[in-house]
């Protein structure tokens, strides 16, 4: 048998076919993600559902089409975000992406919607999220009428290529909403009563990756799951015992629990059939090595009028050891602040006459890069960092740049893995459909279908 993985991302939407016989990922297919719905403000981040919808819908159409013995159906996808639906589970609003910030708008003065609802509920919350979404939309009157309720992008794909008509959400998409109860894995429903929410349109947690209905054939389809944590699943061979880096235009360090754990700075978050991620979340990462290569970029236009002279193969020419022995620029990527302090700002040090060259900055912001995430690291439990015996990296930024890797190793004294599969989110939907499909007994025994291009030592 086979089965099918979608990532619904913000920027493509891509799905592989995976044979859980032998872990070989048998097709993929791609699609760019032309969903994006111009704002009528410069902070709002909107994309149209029905357009998800098509392009999901046609990878999945072309997999049943090619593929006579496809078993089940997983979906994963971005998190955070929220559109409504209504009785008969079809949109009636824009999909409210994670990127959208009416949550930082005022609820009054001086205090964002953001800020209220952290203070309100005692915990930390961000714009984009859907809880926040929510309460700015219900504010400002922008809760269609016909609303039965709402769920994320990958919650929608799911539900329509299953026939059904009532969103079911799985604890890793509810929890990324915001206002959601880890103990008990279910939505803080009495909160919402007191800050004029109502819980009803809010959808049913349901647990143990069940079955939403079935796409043409009787093909079962189950509920979506985070992006975050099918990425996890589609790169690590080994749950309990790897760290995973990820850098793409952000970055992120997530190292799995078996409780949920308060940690500063550290998000807790539910994790298919138990457990939970420990997620350090960096607002730049990638981003900031793409900064460093523009301000080059501008530079030698200012003084030559060439465009597009700076280069990423020129920058990644430039290594630790190019160096060098001496000293080093110490340089903070806070580029765009953290979550918890979104004014703070980034800053060099160590400037001298012989630090302050280009290839000092190229070496000093890899290293930014990397000190930011492992400062996430050193807040576990030392017992979560003693459990941990492989480093595993993914995204671009991992994958394009050798001393970043090397950069990673050289200050954990591991060996850093890499994902064979370039598409671990996809991964992750597909094996987490091999194991309720009963392709593979449990997610221990899915760990052998992670191929990585370099083992981890």
């Amino acid at each position: 048998m086979k089965l099918v993985g979608l990532d619904i991302g913000t920027t493509t939407i891509c799905g592989l076919v995976l044979g859980p016989d032998t872990g070989e990922v048998v097709s993929v297919r791609t699609e760019p993600n032309a969903s994006a719905i111009p704002g009528a403000a410069p902070w709002e981040a909107l994309q149209d559902p029905e357009a998800i919808l098509a392009a999901a819908a046609n990878i999945a159409d072309r997999f049943l089409d090619a593929f006579a013995d496809v078993a089940g159906i997983g979906v994963a996808g971005q998190m955070h975000g929220i559109l409504y639906v209504d009785r008969h589970g079809r949109a009636v609003s824009p999909l409210y992406t994670w990127q959208d910030g009416r949550g930082d708008r005022d609820f009054a003065p001086g205090e964002t919607h953001a800020a209220h609802l952290s203070q309100r509920l005692g915990h930390s919350l961000s714009t984009g999220m859907g809880f926040v979404t929510h309460h700015y939309n219900t504010r400002a009157g922008l809760v269609p009428q016909e609303a039965a309720s709402l769920c994320t992008a990958a919650d929608y794909v799911a539900m329509r290529l299953a026939h059904a008509a009532v969103p079911l959400i799985d604890a890793t998409n509810a929890a990324s909403l915001g206002c959601f109860d880890l103990s008990a894995l279910d939505f803080r429903r009495g909160a919402m009563d007191g800050l004029g929410i109502d819980p009803s349109l809010f959808p049913r947690v349901v647990h143990g990756y069940p079955g939403m209905g079935e796409a043409r054939r009787g093909v079962p389809v189950f509920v979506a799951v985070g992006d975050n944590q099918a990425s996890f699943l589609g790169a690590v061979r080994d749950v309990g015992s790897s760290l995973l880096v990820n850098i793409g235009t952000g970055s992120q360090l997530s190292l799995f629990i078996q409780n949920p754990a308060v940690i500063p700075g550290i998000d807790t978050r539910p994790f298919p059939f138990g457990g939970f991620l420990g997620v350090g979340a960096a607002l730049c990462g990638g981003r900031a090595y793409a900064l460093l290569r523009e301000f080059f970029d501008r530079t030698v236009r200012l003084f030559t009028g060439t465009a597009g002279a700076a280069s990423w193969e020129t920058m990644n020419a430039v290594t630790e050891a190019s160096l060098g022995a001496g000293d080093r620029l110490a340089v903070s990527t806070l580029f765009a602040g953290t979550r918890a302090e979104p004014g703070i700002r980034g800053m060099v040090s160590n400037l001298s006459q012989r630090t302050f060259t280009p290839e000092h900055l190229i070496v000093g912001v890899r290293e930014g890069i990397v000190s930011e995430l492992l400062d996430f690291y050193d807040r576990f439990p030392a017992a979560a960092r003693g459990a941990v015996r492989f480093l595993v990296g993914s995204g671009n930024g991992i994958r394009l740049n050798p001393d970043l890797r090397a950069a990673f190793a050289r200050t954990l004294g591991m060996r850093m893995g890499v994902p064979a599969c370039r598409e671990e989110t996809s991964l992750g939907a597909a094996i987490l459909a091999a194991v309720a499909a009963g392709a593979v007994p449990d997610l221990a025994a899915a760990g052998s279908l992670v191929e990585h291009e370099s083992g981890p030592t």
